[in-house]
């Protein structure tokens, strides 16, 4: 596996690692040009970290390091041109050239998130989910339109799954929750007053919360008792609109529910169907 996929991947990274792994991908082209100190110091972790990193990495030290980021950025991008996430097609394109660049972007944020997923960290947010007795969705703006995807495949699976949209309600349902509760917040860059305010209400109901947030390490992470972590990651508002970063939403939210369903398969499956022969009798009434 090259290098800079282990860094994307990020298995068995501690936090203090993907800091430095996500430092290090948003700036492949000044790596090189770094000694170990100013990387220290510019992504905040220490000199005894980075070197630790290195081995981990199956490097000798750190000019190894960047020497094989140099040999790999150089290849990458001769092979592999890459779509711009925040600005994937240009004025002049034609609608045809349109079609084919969003057409490779699917494809491109689906083999990022996949080579950057941690498995492990899916496979735990389905177990609290599994033993949880209500489950509580707290998601907005672009994230909305995930959430009800997660919503309606646990409801459609028998779970007690509550999606409250509107954010004054979302702060009133946090603070009624308590420990039999798991709370789902989906947030990519996880620095909102309101989810802040969501994630201490639950924090202080000893509520258990799983974050789905983007690649960076946020105040959400701190208290959260699972993080997924998404790739790749677009600008805030510099941006033509919100295509990568929906795409690899819907691709972890798809992985969890599938995780959580093959649990209990048989089980789940029973469930599904005689939802759907209630909803038919229903109709027919």
């Amino acid at each position: 596996m090259y290098l800079i996929e282990k860094l994307k991947e990020q298995n068995h990274f501690t936090d203090a690692e993907r800091v430095l792994a996500n430092y290090i991908l948003d700036h492949l082209q000044e790596i090189s040009m770094m000694t170990i100190y100013k990387l220290s110091e510019n992504s905040f972790c220490s000199v005894a970290t980075i070197s630790r990193f290195c081995k981990k990495l199956k490097m000798k030290n750190f000019n190894s390091l960047k020497l094989e980021l140099v040999k790999e950025c150089s290849n990458y991008e001769e092979n592999s041109p890459k779509i711009t996430y925040d600005y994937p097609f240009s004025k002049d394109d034609s609608e045809e050239e349109i079609t084919k660049k969003i057409h490779k972007l699917c494809i491109q944020t689906l083999n990022d998130s996949y080579a950057s997923i941690n498995i492990e960290d899916i496979h735990n947010a389905a177990i609290l989910l599994d033993k949880a007795h209500t489950i509580d969705i707290y998601a907005n703006w672009n994230s909305i339109v995930s959430a009800l995807n997660l919503h309606s495949k646990l409801l459609w699976m028998g779970k007690n799954s509550n999606f409250e949209n509107l954010r004054g309600f979302q702060a009133v349902k946090a603070s009624i929750s308590d420990e039999n509760h798991v709370a789902v917040i989906i947030s990519y860059y996880g620095q909102t007053d309101g989810n802040m305010q969501i994630a201490k209400r639950l924090n202080d109901n000893n509520t258990p919360y799983i974050l789905i947030t983007g690649p960076k390490l946020n105040p959400l992470c701190l208290n959260a008792k699972q993080v997924i972590h998404l790739p790749p990651e677009e600008e805030f508002s510099d941006k033509i609109a919100t295509f990568s970063s929906v795409i690899a939403l819907d691709y972890v939210i798809n992985i969890l529910y599938s995780f959580l369903f093959a649990l209990h398969y048989d089980k789940n499956m029973n469930n599904r169907y005689n939802i759907a022969i209630a909803k038919y009798k229903k109709t027919k009434e």
